[in-house]
């Protein structure tokens, strides 16, 4: 994965929230998120997996925006569904 692509996925990661709804605890939310941010930290290794990937794909389809993001229901899921492809095929 690129730094550049890291990068963006770690703002994209600052400014979800804890999904309306869903199971779980926003504590636990919240632990996973963080472990994904520390991942993607460009001083890490970059290189994931196909599982890897599937599950990042996951965790930002399932996440929300945070209010403090100032993003709508509708303008998260249009990131989340432009980065997708990017996701998939870095491992082609």
């Amino acid at each position: 994965m690129s730094e550049h692509l890291a990068t963006r996925i770690r703002g994209l990661l600052r400014g979800a929230d804890h999904p309306q709804g869903a199971g779980g605890s926003a504590a636990d939310w919240r632990a996973v998120r963080d472990r994904w941010l520390d991942r993607l930290d460009p001083r890490e290794s970059l290189v994931f997996g196909e599982s890897d990937i599937r599950s990042l794909i996951d965790f930002l389809s399932e996440a929300g925006p945070s209010k403090a993001s100032r993003r709508t229901p509708t303008e998260w899921s249009a990131q989340i569904d432009a980065l997708v492809p990017e996701l998939l095929f870095l491992n082609s």
